[in-house]
């Protein structure tokens, strides 16, 4: 019976993401790697954001270094409810799956990368 009660939850549309869903986040990592190969890690930060349905997109929140991003989602079977989705600006490329979010940025100065663990309030 436990063992029901668990998968029903698990499979519930409340355990699923879908537009307008708003996720807290704490940075685990967030780095700069010069084309020298020098690395500085940052002071790690928490964010937040929306899934915006008018836009497509996930909508940061207005502070921290994210700050006011608009990502644009790639087109995925079943996104966002499945929890997984790509999402892209022109200047840099994220990933989230079930609560795992991950972020780049390449350019001349070289890397910036942040990984961070979300939950979706």
């Amino acid at each position: 019976m436990k063992n029901l009660l668990i998968t029903l939850l698990l499979i519930s549309p409340f355990s699923f993401a879908d537009w307008g869903d708003v996720y807290y986040c704490q940075m685990t990592t967030f780095s700069d790697i010069t084309p020298e190969g020098k690395r500085t890690d940052y002071k790690l930060e928490k964010f937040q954001f929306k899934l915006d349905s008018a836009r497509r997109a996930m909508v940061f929140g207005n502070s921290g270094y994210l700050e006011d991003k608009v990502m644009d989602l790639d087109d995925i079977l079943g996104f966002p409810a499945n929890e997984i989705w790509w999402g892209h600006t022109e200047q840099s490329r994220s990933f989230f799956e079930e609560g795992r979010f991950l972020w780049s940025y390449v350019g001349v100065q070289g890397i910036t990368s942040i990984s961070a663990n979300c939950d979706k309030f």
